[in-house]
């Protein structure tokens, strides 16, 4: 794969103040050496955010964030990390080569190139359409009908896909497109040719269209609401899956309201991309649509980036119960608290806010329950609870649900308030859920963030490990004599060392934080949380005296988990007397190496 040079990275961290970066998106307060502010990742009220412009690094306290600017980038903009490293070149004149050219990592870029390009110019196409043609006439009718005027139609860039292919053929020959990159993109689909259907076909045909960005505000894809009535074709169509799309991955509308969702700490999901665009456009911003697709961890994941509270806004139909109960148990793993808002029967949001208005809309979301006294009351409404049986069985059915709340204290709570609306022992619906809590049987996957498992991996390893680390960090004179002891071979014997292993085998120079911030960049983003979370500590003292300290207990840690693993290979059948000779000669070596070290320290 085309990889950049670590001295060009070097060179645009070294040329990126780390301050005036992420000071763009966050309001930063200098403390003494430090800048703190408000965490863009999670929701907080109280600064834990912190910037270090002395190693060009960040950390937050809260959640566990942090990083290089590179990362920064990545994890605020959504993203790659060639992407980041050349929109910091090119803010810093630093122009970016990439060191190794592999032909099917540049035939990639290309057509990726090419389809961004399609998506962006048919959106334009589209929407001429809908705004100055005829053929628009009805696309227009509809949305006039849901209340959308045409400046709304061009803030969103709707359009409309016409029913026949030569429009689109016609229109993709004047602007040089392929038929094979339309089919490509999944705009044009191939015919099967024992139908009556040969040849190639418009994907979209007599629909309204939406354009479905990713984070960054780019056309990946499109979703198109039919506009027959009586049309046995799906009302609405989404694009097939491209290199640019994968359904499980992208929300509606998020490229615009991620911010809304970071600074309010909560997620409004509704359904459709209509229900999305009212529910913004009358100033609830923090607003997502599902696309009628099943929630996914990957959209949780997402959402648990930037809020602590997801509020379901589905229609109260059997379809949207069981749409609202499929979604709280992929979101309420994360650690989301889920709520649901009841809308009116026979009403969505956008029919809502149309004609009630936005307060209606408002005063119901300051009603919506929490999901599980929401299941009580909807599941329970269609229940004959009176009977024990009745209720037992149903308090089955919550218990499953009980058990996927991550935190113990919302378990538990839960538990009680389902007790009391059954009229059941709290001890004995307590049995039910925990009787079903086993790693094996627990539904759903709690969903690790990388700061999260960022904190685990460094709250891992071996304290003495950690602390060799953070001296390393911290002096040059500490990295040049660890890489220079020729005793990496106790890597291999201790565990909890796999930081301390990558900055044994690195060449960075701690007094240079442009490098450090190079070798945070090529790792991996788990491992590289948990640096930013070390270099956030003040630099221990002691120096290169207490890092041979370290280094000296490390090795009589050796010997001790050497004796140990020796004394276990004694217990296993079978071992001939040669063998079991050799080993307790082992031990009897290590034992009087593990003593003399004691007498010197």
């Amino acid at each position: 794969m085309p990889r950049i040079p670590e001295e060009t990275i070097q060179q645009v961290l070294a040329a990126t103040d780390i301050v005036d970066l992420v000071g763009r998106s966050v309001k930063l307060r200098r403390m003494g050496s430090t800048f703190s502010g408000l965490c863009p990742f999670h929701n907080e009220k109280s600064p834990s955010f912190y910037v270090y412009p002395s190693n060009a690094s960040y950390h937050c306290f809260g959640c566990g964030a942090g990083g290089t600017a590179i990362r920064f980038l990545m994890e605020h903009d959504g993203m790659g990390f060639v992407e980041a490293v050349k929109r910091l070149g090119d803010a810093a004149g630093i122009r970016i080569e990439e060191e190794v050219w592999d032909a099917q990592a540049e035939e990639s870029a290309k057509v990726r190139a090419a389809l961004l390009r399609v998506h962006k110019e048919v959106t334009e196409w589209y929407h001429l359409l809908l705004t100055r043609h005829a053929c628009g006439d009805a696309a227009r009718a509809y949305l006039k009908s849901r209340g959308m005027n045409s400046d709304l139609a061009k803030r969103w860039q709707l359009g409309y896909a016409p029913p026949s292919g030569d429009a689109l053929r016609e229109w993709a020959a004047d602007h040089d497109i392929s038929e094979g990159l339309l089919i490509d993109s999944g705009i044009m689909a191939a015919g099967d040719p024992e139908s009556d259907r040969p040849g190639t076909y418009p994907r979209f045909r007599h629909r309204l269209m939406f354009p479905i960005r990713n984070d960054n505000g780019e056309v990946i894809a499109f979703s198109g609401r039919l506009l027959e009535a009586n049309a046995k074709a799906a009302k609405y169509l989404n694009s097939s899956e491209t290199p640019l799309f994968t359904k499980s991955r992208v929300l509606f509308g998020f490229d615009r309201s991620k911010r809304p969702i970071s600074k309010a700490g909560q997620a409004l999901i509704v359904e459709g991309q209509i229900d999305m665009i009212t529910v913004f456009e009358a100033g609830f911003e923090n607003v997502v649509a599902s696309q009628g697709t099943a929630f996914t961890e990957l959209h949780a994941k997402l959402l648990k980036r930037h809020a602590d509270e997801v509020l379901l806004c589905f229609d109260s139909d059997n379809a949207g119960f069981k749409a609202a109960e499929k979604a709280f148990q992929i979101l309420a793993p994360t650690g989301l608290n889920v709520k649901v808002a009841a809308i009116p029967a026979g009403e969505d949001p956008d029919s809502l806010i149309r004609k009630q208005g936005k307060e209606a809309f408002s005063s119901l979301l300051g009603k919506a329950a929490d999901f599980i006294d929401f299941q009580i009351e909807a599941s329970g409404s269609r229940r004959n609870l009176t009977e024990m049986r009745e209720r037992v069985r149903f308090a089955e059915e919550m218990a499953v649900n009980v058990r996927l709340f991550e935190s113990p204290v919302a378990r538990e709570a839960s538990i009680q308030r389902v007790a009391v609306r059954l009229n059941l022992p709290e001890e004995t619906f307590r049995r039910q859920v925990i009787r079903g809590m086993t790693s094996g049987n627990k539904a759903g996957s709690s969903i690790k963030t990388n700061a999260s498992s960022g904190h685990q991996l460094l709250v891992s390893q071996d304290k003495t490990a950690t602390l060799l680390c953070r001296l390393v960090l911290s002096s040059a004179e500490v990295a040049q004599w660890l890489r220079a002891s020729g005793k990496e071979s106790l890597l291999q014997d201790l565990p909890g060392t796999e930081l301390l292993s990558l900055v044994w085998h690195s060449k960075f120079d701690p007094a240079e934080p442009s490098s450090v911030s190079a070798f945070l960049s090529s790792l991996e983003p788990v491992e590289e949380n948990a640096f930013a979370e070390m270099l956030a500590q003040s630099a221990p003292p002691g120096g290169l005296e207490e890092a041979a300290h370290a280094l000296e207990a490390m090795e009589t840690s050796r010997l001790q988990t050497q004796i140990s693993r020796a004394q276990t290979q004694l217990k296993q059948p079978g071992l001939s007397p040669e063998a079991e000779g050799k080993i307790h000669q082992q031990i009897i070596a290590w034992r009087k190496e593990y003593l003399d070290r004691r007498k010197r320290s």
